[in-house]
């Protein structure tokens, strides 16, 4: 039923925005960009204002610079459906301050990955009494560097990555930057191609047997930018069946196990809104809780006449911060399994 509720309240937000980008592309606003969507034998660009497709075509070498050059905006690689993978998760409203930590304990749990494998962004859906619903996405870092490496020798220059999961295209969902380190060795790459170019270029000036050993160099290298990436993209597949098969064995086992956002659920359900969690870490059966509360007293009381906690105790003394007119409580408490 929730899985329901999501889908039409994603449906009644995609008209309403959707008739808000209509006016805003019939007025002449909106920002425009370009998606490059990466084939294995073409280049299908869409020219973008706001969330519409004002033009879109393919290209072929033959015509590809001028062509990528009337485009305006920042580049897009779009990220293949079977690159990424998104589910939907529903966690406390008291969480959402420490959202990036409970996005590990989940990602872990339900993908194959380590969370310093991926990359992930999300988008909120809605929200619903004291539950926050959020559509994830999540994509392997080394499948970025694969399209960034592939879109680079295409001749693109992107900007980012974006995951497209809807019927519109331009309306993608997850975005996704490269880690600083590719960039820079992106960087030093681009300065010794350089230095090479220039090497060349003076040979050249000297040597007419250099100049024609540049020319093929040259047509090599154009050769090399269009030559199709079937077996690349064959073997990414056979990659996304084989992490597929190893999350269904995770998410069964895991599936028997209590999860951190039950335990989030009950303190969010038992603490008043005076009260709440900046930071939590649960070892074994012990959950440690760093938050405010206009009585920390009162909090310790109140966990400890819960069904699923014991044992309430401060490993710090309570600390008041007057000109807020709260307490800050470092306690942890026991969780009955």
């Amino acid at each position: 039923m929730s899985d329901i509720k999501l889908y039409l309240r994603s449906w009644f937000e995609g008209i309403r925005t959707g008739l808000q980008s209509d006016l805003s592309v019939f007025l002449g606003f909106g920002t425009e960009f370009v998606l490059v969507n990466l084939n294995e034998v073409d280049v299908e660009l869409f020219q973008c204002r706001g969330k519409r497709i004002i033009w879109s075509g393919t290209i072929d070498q033959s015509n590809f610079s001028s062509k990528l050059n009337k485009l305006k905006g920042d580049q897009f690689i779009l990220i293949p459906k079977e690159d990424f993978v998104t589910f939907h998760l529903s966690i406390p409203k008291i969480a959402e301050h420490s959202i990036q930590q409970l996005l590990e304990s989940e990602i872990e749990r339900r993908t194959a990955f380590h969370y310093d494998e991926v990359k992930t962004d999300h988008i909120v859906l809605g929200s619903e009494g004291t539950q926050l619903n959020l559509l994830v996405y999540v994509v392997p870092k080394k499948k970025l560097t694969t399209i960034y490496e592939t879109a680079t020798k295409a001749g693109l220059k992107p900007q980012r990555f974006v995951a497209q999961n809807t019927d519109n295209i331009a309306e993608y969902g997850g975005t996704f930057m490269l880690d600083s380190s590719v960039s820079d060795k992106n960087n030093r790459f681009r300065i010794i191609a350089a230095l090479v170019i220039l090497i060349f270029f003076v040979a050249a000036l000297l040597s007419p047997f250099i100049e024609r050993h540049w020319s093929y160099e040259r047509l090599l290298a154009e050769n090399k930018r269009i030559t199709p990436l079937s077996e690349d993209i064959h073997r990414r597949k056979q990659n996304f069946y084989f992490y597929e098969e190893q999350v269904k064995t995770i998410n069964e086992f895991a599936s028997q196990q209590p999860t951190l956002i039950s335990i989030l659920d009950e303190i969010s359900k038992v603490l008043p809104d005076t009260a709440w969690v900046k930071r939590f870490h649960l070892r074994d059966n012990e959950l440690v809780l760093q938050g405010f509360a206009s009585n920390a007293s009162e909090v310790l009381a109140i966990l400890d006449s819960s069904s699923m906690f014991s044992s309430p105790t401060l490993r710090s003394p309570i600390t008041r911060e007057p000109e807020k007119e709260i307490e800050r409580f470092n306690l942890v408490i026991r969780v009955r399994f």
